[in-house]
């Protein structure tokens, strides 16, 4: 029967091959961005989805023989190549863009602690080397500051796997000169916070933005004598309890923003879903030329008025040209109840001929067409805040 220090001994065992399996990992880098050098030398593709799969294949196959899940092995080496793809990416953008090693401004719906924040802080960590974050009060004055240069990128929220498309940002790019030059996608963690431990039932009023509210509505429900008070955002509402020292209050927000205001963690992960995932793109004043080798997405919206088979006639086209549409979003123009407008995202390279064809034809039979952006596309890798 193991003993004391026999489970001592166990743990130190395992601390080496921890040890060991960081070494491999950094070594694994080394080799990566070697065989980055070689594709931009190349001019090869990022991306080699069949060989990714067969990999794949052969290791879950491997961890069979040594007793391990399919989808332990499958989780694990998916966070692995995307972090490869993703070095492999920020170093063919530094080729392609040559970017300069200068502080790069980013505007985003603060203050500190909120979502918006977080992936302002980890899209600035990917792509650059150091950078300064503004804190604005509304999506509005996030994009007026990077169309008046005060900042040169705005983060915002575009949609959430949970509440689903945020309105208010798809009607902010139909009139911003900006454009969409990239995505990250931010896994939420919302939390329930107080100053200190409280017992769930003497909590009287949570506070936070009307998303997360919306996001974690099941677990509201449960507590139908808590007085909903909307913020700015949910670190507006995390510094609101902190600054008036509201013991019997709480907020719903991140748990980065718990540790930045001091509050304490009453229950994590409220989110109706367990993947609770938002996109945010970020947007500049300059549109980007993305190279052919990486994977890009690109965003337009179109409105058309009362014609029958318009949005039918749209999504030909793009079906004739073999072009893979993303996301499709529709929405009522503001003071034009008679005029649909459509969000789309596209799977394709802004400068390709399929596209170019595409776009000639949906002018034609739309009322207006405005291209928001071409920038590399990210699958979904979880990023915990």
């Amino acid at each position: 029967m193991p003993t004391k220090n026999s489970l001592l001994t166990f743990r130190d065992e395992i601390n080496n091959i921890d040890k060991k399996i960081v070494k491999l990992l950094a070594e694994r880098k080394t080799l990566v961005l070697k065989i980055a050098q070689c594709k931009i030398k190349n001019n090869q593709a990022i991306r080699d989805l069949e060989r990714e799969k067969k990999m794949l294949q052969k290791l879950t196959c491997l961890g069979k023989k040594n007793h391990l899940k399919p989808e332990y092995i499958t989780r694990l080496f998916q966070l692995i190549i995307e972090e490869s793809v993703l070095t492999q990416k920020k170093l063919l953008q530094k080729f392609s863009n040559n970017n300069e090693l200068i502080p790069i401004i980013f505007s985003f719906l603060g203050p500190k602690g909120s979502y918006s924040h977080i992936a302002a802080c980890e899209y600035a960590d990917r792509n650059f080397q150091k950078c300064i974050t503004n804190e604005c009060s509304t999506f509005e004055e996030v994009i007026l500051s990077v169309e008046n240069n005060k900042s040169d990128y705005a983060v915002l929220p575009i949609e959430n796997t949970c509440s689903g498309s945020i309105h208010e940002v798809f009607n902010l790019l139909k009139n911003t000169n900006l454009f969409i030059i990239g995505e990250i996608n931010i896994f939420i963690n919302h939390c329930l916070l107080a100053l200190k431990k409280i017992e769930l039932n003497k909590i009287q009023r949570v506070y936070s933005h009307p998303q997360p509210f919306q996001q974690c509505s099941n677990f509201i429900k449960k507590f139908p004598k808590w007085k909903i008070k909307y913020t700015k955002s949910t670190a507006d509402a995390m510094k609101k309890i902190t600054k008036y020292n509201e013991i019997n209050n709480a907020v719903l927000g991140s748990e980065i923003g718990s540790k930045i205001y001091g509050l304490k963690i009453l229950h994590k992960n409220l989110a109706n879903t367990k993947k609770n995932i938002t996109r945010f793109i970020l947007l500049n004043r300059n549109p980007i030329k993305i190279s052919e080798k990486i994977p890009t997405k690109t965003s337009l919206i179109f409105g058309i008025g009362q014609e029958s088979g318009a949005l039918a006639k749209v999504l030909l086209i793009l079906e004739e040209k073999k072009l893979i549409m993303k996301k499709l979003n529709s929405q009522t123009i503001y003071k034009n109840p008679s005029e649909e407008m459509f969000y789309i995202d596209i799977q394709v390279n802004l400068s390709s001929k399929l596209m170019q064809d595409a776009l000639q034809k949906i002018k034609k039979i739309t009322k207006f067409i405005k291209i928001l952006g071409c920038y590399p596309s990210e699958n979904i890798v979880p990023i915990v805040s």
